[in-house]
């Protein structure tokens, strides 16, 4: 499955660059065909066959592992399709055949209708049943994504993206707190992380209001409540700043971790509870594309967190 999750991973990445401007799109062609290679080494596997490495592409997996030449073989349907993409991917990689906008729609066409017809004859499901989760190297936010898959098909949408938000907001949390650090914070942090308890503006205005005395002439008879709304306000322009720079920082792509604020409630949490509570807007009602969009964000961020990682050389005395 976790093959499986990387093939789906590595074909969403061929969509994204597919509906890039030229050039930047001709990659696609590349990222698709290697997507393809790696369902079929995996189909190979998952079989038991044995296929020669010397054969051209087409006759080394849609022969070599057909009914015919092989007794647990699978008949694979999308072969012309395939072919033209290994064409298109030949001429690209080997001879600076620039793949032009047809040909790499042909060739997300052709990708799509391959995966979508043989993922089930091979593996028994559906390919966009695949769970990308599984790629996911986090054990709570792997966790999160699962829980919140499962709300979503028993309907319970609002619950579904009330814990999408909350998987972002751990995986931040455990990206941003180091424990060698000075004071638990890395250099992704910006600071400390405001307290997910804040106080109401009304709280902040009930607080600050004194009784008078003679130290108050001169000062605004609403001076409490404008300054318990310019806190407030200043409060949560800086956490917004604070989070947009450490996911900007990170590599993620700001307007996508915009969309994605925009889409999924707002998390509170009140008293001691350790519980979430989701707020929304009235008429609150994101359909399954923007559910799909808000999920994969944050199995993108969890990637991208974890490549960094990989990457991160310590200082030599430690």
């Amino acid at each position: 499955m976790k093959n499986l999750a990387f093939i789906r991973l590595l074909y969403r990445q061929g969509i994204e660059q597919s509906i890039l401007p030229e050039p930047l799109s001709f990659t696609s062609v590349l990222t698709f065909h290697d997507a393809v290679e790696m369902f079929l080494i995996v189909t190979a596997e998952h079989l038991g066959a044995v296929v020669k490495d010397r054969d051209p592409f087409i006759k080394r997996f849609f022969e070599g592992l057909h009914p015919d030449n092989f007794a647990d073989g699978v008949e694979l349907r999308g072969q012309y399709g395939i072919k033209r993409l290994n064409d298109l991917r030949n001429g690209f990689k080997h001879t600076a055949g620039f793949p032009g906008p047809v040909a790499i729609a042909d060739a997300k066409a052709d990708t799509a209708h391959f995966f979508e017809e043989n993922t089930p004859r091979v593996f028994g499901l559906a390919f966009d049943d695949i769970d990308l989760a599984e790629v996911v190297q986090h054990d709570q936010t792997r966790a999160h994504l699962k829980t919140a898959a499962q709300l979503d098909s028993q309907g319970s949408r609002l619950e579904a993206m009330g814990t999408l938000a909350v998987a972002l907001e751990d995986l931040m949390d455990a990206q941003i707190y180091d424990e060698d650090a000075p004071r638990r914070t890395s250099v992704y942090s910006f600071g400390e992380r405001l307290p997910r308890n804040i106080l109401r503006t009304g709280q902040v205005h009930a607080i600050l209001r004194q009784p008078d005395h003679e130290s108050r002439r001169g000062v605004p008879a609403r001076g409490a409540g404008q300054l318990a709304e310019e806190f407030t306000q200043t409060r949560d322009v800086t956490r917004a700043l604070q989070e947009g720079m450490r996911l900007m920082v990170l590599g993620v792509d700001f307007h996508q971790y915009q969309r994605f604020t925009q889409l999924t409630p707002s998390v509170g949490y009140y008293g001691n509870s350790p519980e979430p509570r989701f707020s929304v807007e009235t008429g609150y009602a994101p359909n399954q594309d923007e559910f799909d969009f808000c999920r994969q964000f944050v199995i993108t961020v969890a990637l991208r967190l974890t490549e960094i990682n990989a990457r991160a050389v310590p200082p030599s005395w430690k």
